[in-house]
């Protein structure tokens, strides 16, 4: 099968090693498709004089879109798989649709809650909308008009997620990567009350929040590799299913995870065998305070969490269930979402 991506693959950082485009690129290369990349901010930056965003969509946008219309044309892919919404129109996908006969598929990256109405607009286009949340959000998709819905987690790459030697000053007793809070409504407060306690009573390491840099690409994962355990907490903990891609990576790394749970997350890793979960701050503490204390059991049980993550959520079998759903209507597993 030929196989279009259109999205934001990071091409001029460190952050490109773990962009979840090109996973699953990777994936569908492995399982024997043809695949081209498009990388849609890359092509208006390229063409617009003035680089910031607003003025790049102003200026290139058009071009930007007949050049990926053309690419279709060409190319004549039989899946096109949409991984951004940001720079995207109900126009693009019209062009892309009249250009080539192809099933049109997008997944959505970071599906916490409520309707995006441009997710929404072009999810409506499309044979198949997919997001790393289930439950009460595709119902929603669902009964706003969107055709087909299905739970998509976020894939997992064992030739960049894996465990590596790392100097000393990689290494932590307690990791988070991340920001403290986003700009969206309704967040838990338990994820920034619990960092701040975190780091002021059991010396974790921070970074991207709390005056620390953001770490991308090698210095990211050497800091993942060095930690003894990492915390993983979303802004939202009450979505089903949902987790950042921040749990797959650090699974993937073989960190010793300590998680917020979330509803149904036991369907994807379950408590004491691929990593701890916790629902309150005492908790957490209590896990932390038992696992400095017991070196064996905490490596045995990141060691279950990564070979979890990588047999169950790699990009090769995540890749082969897109390719289903294209041709089959569906994909088969334990925690399938499909409505």
């Amino acid at each position: 099968m030929k196989i279009l991506i259109v999205g934001d693959f990071k091409e001029e950082s460190g952050r490109r090693l773990l962009v979840n485009a090109r996973k699953f690129g990777k994936g569908f290369v492995r399982n024997g498709h043809d695949v081209m990349e498009f990388c849609y901010r890359a092509q208006l930056q390229q063409l617009s004089p003035i680089k910031s965003k607003n003025w790049a969509v102003k200026i290139a946008k058009k071009k930007v879109d007949e050049i990926l219309a053309e690419l279709a044309r060409h190319y004549q892919p039989e899946l096109v798989f949409l991984t951004t919404f940001k720079l995207l129109d109900v126009k693009t996908i019209r062009q892309i649709k009249a250009a080539a006969q192809a099933l049109l598929i997008c997944w959505y990256e970071d599906a916490t809650r409520g309707l995006n109405e441009q997710v929404l607009d072009i999810g409506r286009m499309c044979d198949f909308f997919l997001a790393t949340s289930g439950g009460e959000l595709l119902q929603r998709y669902k009964q706003a008009g969107v055709r087909r819905c299905a739970f998509m987690p976020n894939p997992s790459d064992k030739d960049i997620e894996h465990p590596r030697e790392v100097p000393d000053k990689c290494r932590s007793k307690i990791l988070f990567t991340g920001k403290l809070r986003h700009g969206q409504d309704g967040q838990d407060e338990m994820r920034r009350e619990l960092i701040k306690w975190l780091v002021d009573h059991k010396d974790m390491t921070v970074w991207g929040c709390m005056g620390q840099k953001t770490l991308q690409g090698i210095d990211y994962l050497n800091a993942i590799c060095g930690a003894e355990m990492a915390l993983s907490i979303n802004v939202f903990n009450d979505v089903r299913f949902y987790h950042s891609d921040r749990l797959t990576h650090y699974l993937g790394c073989g960190a010793f995870v300590l998680a917020k749970r979330v509803p149904d997350s036991d369907l994807l890793f379950e408590d004491h065998k691929h990593l701890c979960y916790f629902d309150t701050k005492d908790q957490c503490a209590e896990l932390i305070e038992r696992f400095q204390q017991d070196a064996g059991q905490r490596r045995k049980i990141a060691a279950a969490g990564r070979e979890r993550v990588h047999k169950a959520f790699g990009c090769e079998k995540l890749a082969r269930y897109i390719v289903d759903l294209a041709t089959q209507g569906e994909y088969q597993d334990s925690w399938a979402e499909i409505i």
